[in-house]
């Protein structure tokens, strides 16, 4: 039995002493580095803003108790009165001209419901509507020839973003 435990004693002593001859060797060509990297002394860099990232605005709540939008809509500045009971954006004929619809020549097919009663409205889409860094392009509104007094954000815009969230002073929205 001792003749088994010898060989194994001197096979682990071996063994042993190639771990700490080698370990010197290891330690001097690793090139060690902090976990945490220490903050350099040159200009900090800004992250660019991926086109995958949410972005957020806001639609501000005045003082007349309604909640407020200024978009660039197909590069001109209009103010939307948002409202989450209108299915669609819904553009007043000074307001649709404004953003280059003809409509003169505007087909109005549409028999509308307003809280001013039915009018007669035409389908038009809009190219580009931009709140604040949200973009949304090719969206759905219509074009009443009468009954608003402003334009309406409604549901065809909110309904195509990543969501929205009402608080007390605005609504927030993520695209």
């Amino acid at each position: 039995m001792l003749r088994a435990i010898v060989p194994a004693i001197a096979l682990f002593g071996a063994a042993a002493l190639g771990v700490v001859a080698l370990r010197g060797t290891v330690d001097e060509s690793l090139d060690a580095k902090p976990a945490v990297a220490e903050p350099e002394a040159a200009e900090p860099k800004f992250a660019e803003v991926s086109p995958h990232q949410i972005r957020t605005a806001s639609l501000r709540k005045e003082g007349d108790g309604h909640y407020w939008a200024t978009a660039r809509v197909n590069g001109a500045v209009v103010k939307f009165l948002v409202d989450t009971g209108a299915t669609m954006i819904s553009l007043t004929k000074r307001d649709a001209r404004k953003i280059g619809v003809d409509t003169d020549k505007l087909v109005r097919s549409l028999d509308v419901r307003t809280a001013a009663g039915r009018v007669k409205a035409g389908m038009v889409y809009v190219e580009k509507i931009e709140i604040d860094g949200v973009v949304l392009e090719n969206v759905q509104a219509v074009v009443l020839e009468e009954g608003l007094e402003y334009s309406l954000l409604g549901m065809s815009f909110l309904n195509r973003l990543e969501g929205w969230d009402v608080t007390p002073g605005a609504i927030i929205i993520h695209q």
